[in-house]
């Protein structure tokens, strides 16, 4: 069964206290989060598939205007240190090598992110190619992705201001860093994006027998 569970978990239902310009039209980027085992709770053992943003509630277009695309879109997750502990080398804040779970283009369709409410609806899903099984501890998340073509303008994403930590949970529940340059193995601080993470139960084990029983059955009556 499909599930989401919100990063912040406060801001589900709550617009955040500022906003950030994820994506470029001028430059490549890097942006990684620290996320606290306490925020993720609900996804313990289960697949995480993919995840989604928000405009501000400060947008007055939807956004893009137009099909806008980007020639690569990375996503790499795996155990993190704890918010507290983020540091601006990139690198030494995953507790080991961390797996990447998406690779290749990506194209955000036309009003793909809806504004006039606060807060607005979570947009179009940046879905995994290949799920990643949370089983519990601190996480992070890094995103590397080039320059986008088509909208011009730069998309104004629900967000909490670094600068207001730790009063509003930066740097105790949740970290972020970036750069305008992908393979820059430093950073500065961001505004932590309001995320969605997707995910999905992982399969009883009598299912997956059931599963691989079927599976066996059709490839016997194709081979007769």
């Amino acid at each position: 069964m499909a599930m989401a569970d919100v990063v912040p978990n406060h801001l589900a239902a709550v617009e955040g206290d500022s906003a950030f310009a994820l994506t470029s039209a001028s430059t490549n980027r890097k942006y990684q989060m620290t996320i606290a085992a306490s925020q993720m709770a609900t996804m313990s053992g289960k697949f995480l598939t993919g995840m989604r943003f928000r405009l501000n509630g400060t947008a007055t277009a939807n956004w893009p205007s137009v099909d806008t695309s980007y020639s690569y879109w990375e996503v790499y997750i795996g155990a993190g240190v704890a918010p507290g502990a983020m540091g601006s080398t990139f690198a030494t804040n995953f507790l080991g090598t961390p797996t990447q779970v998406r690779s290749g283009g990506h194209t955000f369709f036309a009003g793909a992110f809806t504004a006039g409410s606060s807060p607005n609806a979570f947009g179009q899903a940046l879905v995994f190619d290949s799920n990643y099984l949370y089983t519990g501890g601190d996480l992070a998340v890094e995103m590397r992705f080039s320059t986008q073509s088509g909208a011009t303008n730069q998309p104004s994403f629900d967000a909490v201001a670094a600068s207001g930590g730790p009063a509003n949970g930066w740097g105790v529940d949740f970290s972020a860093r970036w750069t305008s340059n992908p393979t820059s193995a430093t950073g500065s601080n961001a505004n932590f994006l309001v995320t969605d993470f997707m995910a999905t139960a992982v399969p009883e084990p009598a299912t997956m027998i059931a599963l691989g029983l079927g599976v066996a059955a059709v490839a016997r009556r194709r081979r007769k």
